[in-house]
């Protein structure tokens, strides 16, 4: 018999890896003392109605493959095998883009500034270097999670403290007031609260590994709650410690966390050494989590005949390399293509991110409808987590869209000195040639597999 690999503090430190988003830190921050308020109202609603959308289906459907076996018992092989097509994708253009944050950060540890053409390189090397952890056995690999979850702590607390350490002896470089902390419903809000809703997307990766869990029925709902109080709790704390720092004017989008750790533990470079080793474990542990998650769902899809067969390639320890070498070469082709039309490595990153983020949302929108068709499809099926009620799950169901759909519209706006035809074609475009190869490699696995059965 098969032993179960995560037991439920493992199954947590996943969670935890993947869902807080370290880098995510200094966009909010840029937001000023308005953020207190945005991640409180508009981030603890969406955390709401995310995580109980992805406590029940994954508590009630445990399965490996999360994502991808709940859209395929709600609508089918056709649009499991499209949303889990958008879920690969993202990851795709999320580990370049995670990785363009880390360089960033080791520029401004180390003082030096790099070209976009050595950014792009050396974030394809990285990109390599993931997929060979994502070939490696989960029993291996999961401490990289677990080190991570714990360096992602030991990070955001020294920033913390830090901040309050500041605050005592410098005053805070920005003012906390009513009139401060209430944000202006303005087009600046408009561009950056689609990155709370990114922040907090991707509760559902907990399930993707469902089937390694030693009880998922009841791990996945409590590592959904723990991983999500804390994340949204640490988002604030460190978004707030940035602030007492750094004026909201002088706080860089990409690496404005990095900064206001070099500005309180600057004199001392132990302390920036050990935040800096702290950081590079956070961040692989961030790609690690989401690269094998997503290729986890892409796997299945090739098991089931809905990918191409290469998708369907593993080794001994049942690791998914079909999918795992696929990502490393189309994130190559990406990184050149968006590394020679980026400005600076910023612009890189922020461009990466909208593509990234709106390829995300889409098997999301598509989620929320998966709850409202199970519950009317298999209302016996038992539920050992259920949202209450037999009209709050559509309500829930709904609203958890509408704001996938807004936090899209989002990401479409260009930001600030960006050119916007430019912008809008980079990124749209990309989402367009996406979806049009992702139609073309699902039709042809299912004319394949038609063929094969003739």
């Amino acid at each position: 018999m098969e032993t179960k690999k995560l037991r439920l503090f493992d199954v947590i430190c996943l969670a935890f890896a993947s869902f807080f988003s370290i880098e995510l830190v200094s966009s909010q921050a840029s937001l000023g003392p308005s953020m207190v308020f945005c991640i409180i109202v508009f981030g603890g609603i969406y955390l709401l109605l995310h995580g109980l959308i992805c406590a029940e289906l994954g508590s009630t459907y445990p399965d490996q493959g999360g994502l991808y076996v709940w859209t395929d018992k709600a609508f089918g092989p056709k649009w499991a095998a499209r949303s889990t097509w958008w879920y690969w994708a993202n990851v795709i253009s999320f580990v370049p883009c995670t990785l363009v944050t880390l360089i960033i950060v080791f520029q401004q540890v180390l003082g030096i500034e790099l070209s976009t053409l050595t950014v792009t390189v050396l974030a394809i090397i990285g990109t390599w270097l993931s997929v060979g952890l994502c070939c490696m056995s989960l029993q291996e690999s999961k401490i990289i999670s677990n080190l991570g979850s714990i360096m992602k702590l030991v990070a955001c607390l020294a920033l913390i403290g830090g901040g309050i350490w500041w605050l005592t002896t410098n005053g805070s470089a920005n003012e906390f007031t009513a009139e401060t902390m209430i944000p202006t419903f303005d087009l600046n809000l408009l561009m950056l609260v689609p990155v709370y809703i990114y922040g907090l997307t991707g509760m559902d990766l907990i399930s993707c590994n469902a089937g390694e869990m030693e009880n998922p029925r009841r791990d996945v709902p409590r590592a959904m709650a723990v991983s999500g109080f804390v994340s949204i709790l640490v988002y604030l704390l460190s978004a707030v410690a940035v602030l007492f720092v750094l004026p909201q004017g002088g706080i860089d989008e990409a690496s404005g966390m990095i900064d206001a750790l070099l500005v309180i533990y600057g004199g001392s470079k132990i302390a920036v050494g050990l935040i800096t080793i702290a950081l590079l474990m956070v961040y692989i542990s961030y790609i690690f989590s989401w690269a094998i998650g997503g290729n986890s769902v892409a796997l299945e899809a090739g098991e089931a005949g809905e990918f191409p067969k290469i998708f369907a390639k593993t080794n001994k320890a049942h690791a998914p390399v079909g999918p795992a070498v696929l990502m490393g070469i189309a994130s190559t082709v990406l990184m050149l293509v968006y590394g020679f039309t980026a400005g600076s490595g910023s612009d890189l990153f922020w461009t990466l991110l909208a593509f990234t983020s709106i390829i995300f949302f889409f098997p999301y929108i598509v989620l929320s409808f998966v709850l409202i068709k199970l519950r009317k499809d298999d209302p016996e099926v038992e539920r050992p987590f259920a949202i209450p009620g037999k009209v709050l799950p559509t309500v829930v169901a709904v609203i958890h869209a509408v704001l996938l759909t807004f936090a899209v519209i989002g990401f479409t706006i260009p930001p600030e000195g960006e050119d916007p035809m430019t912008y809008l074609i980079v990124v749209v475009g990309g989402v367009i040639i996406t979806q049009i190869i992702g139609e073309l490699v699902i039709n042809h696995a299912a004319k394949t597999a038609a063929e094969e059965e003739e």
